[in-house]
């Protein structure tokens, strides 16, 4: 299945996981990876709206890989999502260039499960929005892959979450 992965890390050069997991994505056959803070920086208004949407329509499977900071997404993907779910595009009644097509978050944490169960919440439940707008522009929504405390994860947590994603990314 051609996967494409938009990636966001605001300190990727500081990652040690997603850097990894991104190692094992390039590995795999038909997946691209569009890092968005290496082709655009921080300059929101640098993102290639066509080219963006062009390469979404391409694949069948999108997946959004990034840390969390403060319990969203970093900037530059919640900017990505602003300008290339467009109207018209991926939604309204003319919109359906997303209909049908699989999407998967893969989101890491810096701190444990167990801090982010303070207060009764789950990390699925803080990632709601973003899968509810995969929802609403017609796209199928698997369940999220998350990998807790990076911070302090061993080789063999790292090595277990690549195992994972690489079993998730060669899954149809």
């Amino acid at each position: 299945m051609k996967t494409l992965i938009i990636f966001s890390h605001t300190y990727y050069a500081q990652s040690r996981v997603n850097r990894r997991l991104l190692e094992i994505a390039n590995l795999i056959p038909d997946v691209t990876i569009r890092n968005l803070d290496g082709l655009y920086g921080t300059d929101f208004t640098k993102i290639d709206v066509p080219e963006e949407q062009h390469l979404l329509t391409e694949n069948s499977r999108i997946v959004f890989q990034f840390p969390v900071f403060w319990f969203s997404t970093p900037p530059m993907l919640k900017a990505y999502m602003d300008q290339v779910f467009t109207h018209g595009w991926a939604y309204g009644s003319e919109g359906h260039a997303l209909a049908g097509k699989q999407f998967m978050v893969a989101a890491s944490t810096g701190s444990s499960l167990e801090k982010y169960r303070k207060g009764g919440f789950t990390m699925e439940e803080l990632l709601r929005p973003l899968m509810t707008s995969a929802a609403f522009v017609g796209m199928v929504v698997d369940r999220p892959m998350i990998t807790y405390g990076c911070l302090d994860i061993t080789e063999e947590g790292i090595k277990a979450a690549c195992q994972e994603y690489r079993k998730l990314l060669t899954t149809c």
